[in-house]
């Protein structure tokens, strides 16, 4: 009898231990594998080392797709995972398909970097139980901010963004046009701005779907100054700067422009390469992001959530201000 009741006790302690952490995959899948993204993949490796029987699997697409992200996250549900935290590419698409699956499955969702939008009809809290990432309102209001100290009297402004349907960066499209309107929006990306406080959007935003190519060349017709014209551009992202080489070869040329302040170049993201780009003047400012660190609370926030412990439903990673003056110190991120 006694040794019954060991026994017991033994596979209850075993039970306990496996619940706090053994044996335990916690996925985090970016929208694609990218310079910006793959710094999460650190982050979450970082973290999941720091946990006993705790493993980190960093798994997304090769292009931006919300099919192949779809795929993937079917395929980690296949593989008995244990918790997924996903940078969103469609709300939609992926809350009726591989979400809805892991939701009926039990396992534990946590969004990274862009949370869902208002295309599905459920509370997002419903869905996911954590965002962890940029506030990506404030930070394309801080985009905007960042202009208005260079152009005090307004300008003419084209924005570069990834997809038309991108939660998180309609939500920066909505920031900048706030910061530089005054105006609160309903709905992102809000308004195009047409002689708000000075200001006017010469077109539509470009989108380059995440391509990388297409984004230098985007960018190169607005420096040209062909087929339209401004004096001031925002990337809410950091596209064409993540291709190193051809953004310098496309820039180059426009060196003058850039010094003398006849287009003020505003570009999201903060890896190296970039800041090594801003120390050479192929930007007037850089606004960084955390990548590591949504990586890192990923994993922390679905160890806590399986474990039955507190965490926090939402946690803002910071963001960095970069000019070509503090490049050198302005990016020194917590953890790395």
């Amino acid at each position: 009898m006694i040794r019954l009741f060991l026994l017991f006790i033994a596979l209850s302690q075993l039970a306990i231990s496996s619940a706090h952490g053994k044996e335990l995959k916690f996925a985090v899948v970016p929208k694609f594998y990218s310079v910006f993204f793959d710094q999460s993949k650190t982050g979450c490796i970082d973290a999941a080392a720091q946990i006993e029987g705790v493993e980190c699997i960093y798994r997304g697409p090769e292009i931006s797709s919300v099919r192949l992200q779809d795929q993937v996250i079917n395929q980690l549900i296949d593989e008995g995972i244990d918790g997924i935290a996903v940078a969103v590419t469609q709300s939609k698409y992926l809350v009726e398909n591989s979400l809805k699956r892991a939701k009926e499955a039990g396992i534990p969702i946590v969004t990274y970097d862009s949370d869902f939008d208002a295309s599905i009809k459920e509370e997002p809290k419903n869905l996911r139980l954590a965002y962890i990432g940029t506030d990506n309102f404030e930070l394309g209001k801080s985009l905007g901010e960042q202009l208005k100290k260079l152009r005090p009297n307004g300008g003419t402004l084209i924005m570069h963004s990834g997809r038309p349907d991108s939660p998180n960066l309609n939500l920066r499209l909505m920031g900048v046009r706030s910061a530089l309107s005054g105006q609160k929006y309903d709905t992102p990306p809000g308004e195009l701005l047409n002689g708000d406080f000075g200001w006017t959007e010469v077109r539509e935003p470009f989108f380059n779907f995440d391509q990388l190519s297409q984004a230098v060349k985007q960018m190169e017709s607005v420096m040209k100054g062909k087929p339209v014209k401004a004096d001031s551009f925002i990337a809410v992202g950091g596209w064409a700067q993540n291709n190193d080489a051809l953004y310098r070869e496309m820039i180059s040329p426009y060196q003058e422009k850039i010094n003398n302040k006849e287009i003020v170049i505003i570009i999201t993201d903060t890896s190296p390469e970039q800041l090594t780009m801003l120390k050479d003047g192929l930007a007037h400012v850089n606004v960084g992001q955390n990548p590591y660190e949504m990586g890192r609370q990923a994993i922390l926030t679905l160890y806590k959530i399986v474990t039955k412990q507190k965490y926090e439903k939402v946690i803002y990673t910071p963001v960095t201000f970069c000019t070509p003056q503090n490049a050198d110190t302005c990016d020194k991120r917590i953890g790395m």
